[in-house]
C-alpha cells in the first residue's frame, strides 16, 4: 500500500484528537469562571476597559465622563428605513439634526451613557469613527424600549453550541419628529479572539465575561436614569 495514502487518515485522526484536547481545556476554563463573582468586579472592569480595549471611546467622548457603555447595532429595518425617510423632504430635514446616517451594518457601533445625553458611535470598515449621534434627554424620555432576542445578524457565524456566546439585544425606538427610528442595544461588548490567543481558551473566556459584565450593566443604568424605558 502506498503510505501517501495514509496522509488523510492521520490527519482526520489528528483533528479529532485536536478538537477533543480543546472541547476539554475550554470545560475546564469555563468551570474556573463564575459570572456572578465576576459581575462585582463591574466598576473595576469599566475602566479597564474603557482605558486598554475601548480607549477610543474616551477619545471619542472628548473628555465627557462615560456612565456606561456596550456595543450596539443597526437592524436591517433601520438601514432600509433611513433611505425611505431621507427621500421625504420635510423629514429628511429633522433626521439632519442629529446627524442619522445609518448605512452600515456590519461594522462595529457603541453606546455611552453620559448624564442625560446617549452617544451612538457607528465606525468604518477599520475601525474609525464614521457616526456620532446624540440623543439628548428629551428623545429618550420619549423613547421605548423592549427585548430584542439574540442578534439574529450573526447567527450564521457561530455554531448552535456557541449560541450561549451572541449578544442578546434591546431595541431602543426614538421619535424623530413623527418617524421611528430603532437602534440596537447588546448585553455585551463584541469580542473577537485575538490571533495570539487562539490557543489560550481562558484567556479567552476571561475577557469574554469582562466584556459580558460591562455590557449587561448598560440597560439597568439606562433604565435607572430614565424609568420610561422600564419593560413590564
Amino acid at each position: 500500500m502506498n503510505p501517501l495514502f495514509l496522509i488523510p487518515v492521520v490527519l482526520v485522526i489528528a483533528g479529532v484528537a485536536f478538537m477533543i484536547i480543546m472541547n476539554k481545556k475550554h470545560k475546564t476554563a469555563k468551570s474556573e469562571i463564575n459570572l456572578d463573582s465576576e459581575r462585582t468586579k463591574y466598576n473595576q472592569y469599566k475602566q479597564e476597559l474603557l482605558t486598554q480595549d475601548f480607549s477610543k471611546l474616551t477619545e471619542w467622548m472628548n473628555g465627557k465622563p462615560i456612565d456606561a457603555f456596550t456595543s450596539a447595532s443597526v437592524p436591517q429595518s433601520t438601514t432600509n428605513k433611513v433611505p425611505e425617510l431621507v427621500t421625504d423632504g420635510i423629514r429628511n430635514v429633522a433626521l439632519s439634526a442629529i446627524g442619522v446616517k445609518l448605512k452600515r451594518i456590519e461594522t462595529d457601533c457603541f453606546w455611552a451613557l453620559s448624564g442625560n445625553d446617549l452617544h451612538f458611535f457607528s465606525t468604518n470598515t477599520v475601525g474609525q469613527l464614521d457616526e456620532h449621534i446624540v440623543f439628548d434627554h428629551f428623545r429618550i424620555e420619549k423613547a421605548v424600549l423592549q427585548y430584542g432576542g439574540i442578534l439574529k445578524s450573526q447567527l450564521g457565524v457561530y455554531a448552535k453550541s456557541s449560541e450561549e456566546y451572541l449578544p442578546k439585544t434591546h431595541i431602543i425606538t426614538f421619535d424623530i419628529d413623527g418617524s421611528p427610528l430603532s437602534l440596537e442595544i447588546h448585553d455585551r461588548l463584541n469580542y473577537r479572539v485575538d490571533p495570539e490567543d487562539m490557543l489560550n481558551l481562558k484567556k479567552q473566556l476571561e475577557t469574554r465575561a469582562k466584556y459580558q459584565v460591562v455590557g449587561e450593566k448598560f440597560v439597568k443604568i439606562l433604565q435607572d436614569k430614565f424609568p420610561n424605558l422600564k419593560m413590564t
